[in-house]
Protein backbone atom coordinates (compact mmCIF):
# COMPACT_ATOMS: atom_id res chain seq x y z
CA UNK A 1 0.00 0.00 0.00
CA UNK A 2 1.38 3.43 -0.77
CA UNK A 3 2.11 5.47 2.02
CA UNK A 4 2.68 2.41 4.44
CA UNK A 5 5.92 3.41 5.00
CA UNK A 6 6.47 7.22 5.53
CA UNK A 7 9.70 8.90 7.16
CA UNK A 8 10.11 12.63 8.04
CA UNK A 9 13.41 13.88 5.81
CA UNK A 10 16.19 13.82 7.90
CA UNK A 11 19.43 15.19 7.06
CA UNK A 12 21.89 12.93 9.52
CA UNK A 13 19.72 9.89 8.89
CA UNK A 14 19.06 10.18 5.05
CA UNK A 15 22.67 11.77 4.22
CA UNK A 16 23.64 9.14 1.56
CA UNK A 17 19.92 8.64 0.61
CA UNK A 18 19.52 8.38 -3.38
CA UNK A 19 16.14 8.26 -5.71
CA UNK A 20 15.48 7.64 -8.80
CA UNK A 21 12.02 7.14 -11.06
CA UNK A 22 11.77 3.26 -12.33
CA UNK A 23 9.79 4.22 -14.69
CA UNK A 24 8.50 1.05 -16.60
CA UNK A 25 10.74 -1.44 -14.81
CA UNK A 26 9.12 -0.22 -11.15
CA UNK A 27 7.17 -3.42 -9.54
CA UNK A 28 5.15 -1.01 -7.43
CA UNK A 29 4.59 1.60 -9.74
CA UNK A 30 2.39 4.35 -7.83
CA UNK A 31 0.97 5.05 -11.41
CA UNK A 32 -0.45 1.45 -11.30
CA UNK A 33 -1.68 1.62 -7.77
CA UNK A 34 -5.06 4.15 -7.07
CA UNK A 35 -7.91 4.94 -9.21
CA UNK A 36 -7.93 8.79 -8.07
CA UNK A 37 -5.74 11.72 -6.03
CA UNK A 38 -7.18 14.73 -4.99
CA UNK A 39 -6.24 17.85 -6.53
CA UNK A 40 -6.83 21.56 -5.49
CA UNK A 41 -8.63 24.28 -7.40
CA UNK A 42 -5.66 25.52 -9.41
CA UNK A 43 -5.73 22.34 -11.30
CA UNK A 44 -8.89 22.12 -12.36
CA UNK A 45 -8.86 23.66 -15.63
CA UNK A 46 -5.81 21.76 -16.93
CA UNK A 47 -6.52 18.37 -15.47
CA UNK A 48 -10.10 18.38 -16.60
CA UNK A 49 -8.81 17.69 -20.37
CA UNK A 50 -7.44 14.47 -19.23
CA UNK A 51 -9.36 13.30 -15.84
CA UNK A 52 -13.01 13.50 -14.82
CA UNK A 53 -12.92 16.12 -11.91
CA UNK A 54 -15.10 15.13 -9.12
CA UNK A 55 -16.32 15.99 -5.34
CA UNK A 56 -16.21 13.81 -2.97
CA UNK A 57 -17.56 14.02 0.70
CA UNK A 58 -15.53 12.13 2.83
CA UNK A 59 -14.42 10.84 6.89
CA UNK A 60 -11.01 12.46 8.16
CA UNK A 61 -9.07 10.24 10.74
CA UNK A 62 -11.40 11.89 12.91
CA UNK A 63 -14.25 11.52 11.76
CA UNK A 64 -15.06 14.70 10.47
CA UNK A 65 -16.77 15.19 7.02
CA UNK A 66 -14.47 16.76 4.69
CA UNK A 67 -15.26 17.61 0.75
CA UNK A 68 -12.52 17.57 -1.62
CA UNK A 69 -11.45 17.69 -5.43
CA UNK A 70 -10.77 14.12 -6.87
CA UNK A 71 -9.63 13.50 -10.80
CA UNK A 72 -10.66 9.91 -11.29
CA UNK A 73 -7.78 8.44 -13.55
CA UNK A 74 -8.94 6.27 -16.69
CA UNK A 75 -7.31 3.15 -16.49
CA UNK A 76 -6.30 1.01 -19.31
CA UNK A 77 -9.00 -1.87 -20.53
CA UNK A 78 -6.89 -4.07 -18.16
CA UNK A 79 -7.55 -1.98 -15.43
CA UNK A 80 -3.88 -1.93 -14.85
CA UNK A 81 -2.56 1.61 -14.45
CA UNK A 82 -3.38 4.87 -15.83
CA UNK A 83 -4.07 5.41 -19.90
CA UNK A 84 -1.13 7.88 -19.50
CA UNK A 85 1.29 5.34 -18.37
CA UNK A 86 3.54 3.99 -21.30
CA UNK A 87 5.63 1.17 -20.67
CA UNK A 88 9.41 2.20 -20.49
CA UNK A 89 8.79 5.78 -20.99
CA UNK A 90 6.68 6.96 -18.05
CA UNK A 91 3.70 9.29 -18.32
CA UNK A 92 2.60 11.23 -21.28
CA UNK A 93 1.61 14.40 -19.88
CA UNK A 94 4.43 14.90 -17.54
CA UNK A 95 3.52 18.74 -17.22
CA UNK A 96 -0.21 18.41 -16.87
CA UNK A 97 -0.15 15.55 -14.54
CA UNK A 98 -1.84 16.42 -11.24
CA UNK A 99 0.51 18.17 -8.31
CA UNK A 100 -0.17 14.58 -6.27
CA UNK A 101 1.93 13.25 -9.11
CA UNK A 102 4.30 15.37 -9.58
CA UNK A 103 5.02 15.69 -6.12
CA UNK A 104 5.73 11.65 -5.50
CA UNK A 105 7.43 10.09 -3.66
CA UNK A 106 7.63 13.38 -1.66
CA UNK A 107 5.13 15.65 0.27
CA UNK A 108 4.88 17.65 2.83
CA UNK A 109 3.99 16.24 6.47
CA UNK A 110 2.73 18.52 9.09
CA UNK A 111 4.87 21.51 8.17
CA UNK A 112 7.89 18.61 6.82
CA UNK A 113 9.20 17.48 3.81
CA UNK A 114 8.63 13.64 3.80
CA UNK A 115 8.58 10.62 2.02
CA UNK A 116 7.46 7.33 0.96
CA UNK A 117 9.44 4.60 1.50
CA UNK A 118 7.20 2.34 -0.65
CA UNK A 119 8.41 3.89 -3.41
CA UNK A 120 11.42 1.17 -4.69
CA UNK A 121 12.96 4.13 -6.18
CA UNK A 122 14.92 4.66 -2.96
CA UNK A 123 18.33 3.55 -2.38
CA UNK A 124 22.27 4.28 -1.48
CA UNK A 125 23.54 3.48 -4.27
CA UNK A 126 21.84 4.74 -7.74
CA UNK A 127 19.80 7.69 -8.42
CA UNK A 128 20.56 11.51 -7.44
CA UNK A 129 21.36 12.10 -3.71
CA UNK A 130 18.78 14.02 -1.98
CA UNK A 131 21.25 16.13 0.37
CA UNK A 132 23.83 18.17 -1.24
CA UNK A 133 26.07 19.01 1.79
CA UNK A 134 23.50 20.17 4.14
CA UNK A 135 20.81 21.82 1.83
CA UNK A 136 18.06 19.78 -0.60
CA UNK A 137 19.47 18.93 -4.26
CA UNK A 138 17.59 21.57 -6.06
CA UNK A 139 16.17 19.05 -8.24
CA UNK A 140 14.31 17.55 -5.82
CA UNK A 141 13.52 21.28 -4.33
CA UNK A 142 12.31 21.85 -7.70
CA UNK A 143 10.64 19.16 -9.43
CA UNK A 144 9.20 17.62 -6.26
CA UNK A 145 8.56 20.20 -3.28
CA UNK A 146 7.47 23.05 -5.13
CA UNK A 147 4.17 20.72 -5.78
CA UNK A 148 3.75 20.19 -2.52
CA UNK A 149 4.00 23.34 -1.55
CA UNK A 150 1.15 24.62 -3.87
CA UNK A 151 -0.79 21.73 -2.70
CA UNK A 152 -0.40 23.12 0.96
CA UNK A 153 -0.96 26.64 -0.16
CA UNK A 154 -4.06 25.88 -2.30
CA UNK A 155 -5.72 23.62 0.54
CA UNK A 156 -8.10 26.45 2.49
CA UNK A 157 -8.77 28.22 -1.26
CA UNK A 158 -9.74 25.01 -2.46
CA UNK A 159 -12.17 24.64 0.97
CA UNK A 160 -13.44 28.09 0.37
CA UNK A 161 -14.10 27.17 -3.39
CA UNK A 162 -16.18 23.82 -2.30
CA UNK A 163 -18.15 25.40 0.30
CA UNK A 164 -19.20 28.11 -2.19
CA UNK A 165 -20.43 25.81 -4.74
CA UNK A 166 -22.75 23.71 -2.14
CA UNK A 167 -24.28 26.84 -0.80
CA UNK A 168 -25.29 28.24 -4.00
CA UNK A 169 -26.37 24.90 -4.29
CA UNK A 170 -24.59 24.00 -7.84
CA UNK A 171 -23.84 20.73 -6.47
CA UNK A 172 -25.83 17.41 -7.45
CA UNK A 173 -25.52 13.92 -6.37
CA UNK A 174 -24.57 11.27 -9.18
CA UNK A 175 -23.82 7.43 -9.37
CA UNK A 176 -22.58 5.39 -12.29
CA UNK A 177 -22.23 1.55 -12.59
CA UNK A 178 -18.68 0.02 -13.56
CA UNK A 179 -18.30 -3.51 -13.89
CA UNK A 180 -20.78 -4.21 -11.08
CA UNK A 181 -19.70 -1.45 -8.84
CA UNK A 182 -21.64 1.29 -8.05
CA UNK A 183 -19.86 4.49 -7.71
CA UNK A 184 -21.23 7.58 -6.09
CA UNK A 185 -19.78 10.97 -6.30
CA UNK A 186 -20.75 15.03 -6.67
CA UNK A 187 -20.63 17.23 -9.46
CA UNK A 188 -21.64 20.75 -10.28
CA UNK A 189 -24.98 20.81 -12.50
CA UNK A 190 -23.76 22.71 -15.73
CA UNK A 191 -27.43 24.09 -15.62
CA UNK A 192 -27.23 25.93 -12.85
CA UNK A 193 -24.18 26.81 -12.98
CA UNK A 194 -24.66 28.89 -16.14
CA UNK A 195 -28.19 30.38 -14.64
CA UNK A 196 -26.05 31.61 -11.54
CA UNK A 197 -23.74 33.17 -13.95
CA UNK A 198 -25.89 34.75 -16.50
CA UNK A 199 -27.54 36.22 -13.62
CA UNK A 200 -24.75 37.49 -11.76
CA UNK A 201 -23.02 39.58 -14.89
CA UNK A 202 -22.89 42.95 -14.50
CA UNK A 203 -22.97 44.49 -18.17
CA UNK A 204 -20.58 47.27 -18.59
CA UNK A 205 -21.43 49.98 -21.01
Amino acid sequence: MLFSKVELLDREKHKDLRWRCLKGSCPQSCCLVPDRTFVVVDEVVSLSRHFPIVINIELDDEGKEQKLLCAYFRLKEDNKGCIYLRDGFGCLIEEEKPYTCKQYPFFIKGGYLAMDFTCPGFSQWEGERIWEQDFVNPHFEQDFYAYSLRIENSKAKTEEFLDSLFRLELVVGGRISYEGVEVSFNIVNEERLMNFAVSNIKFVR
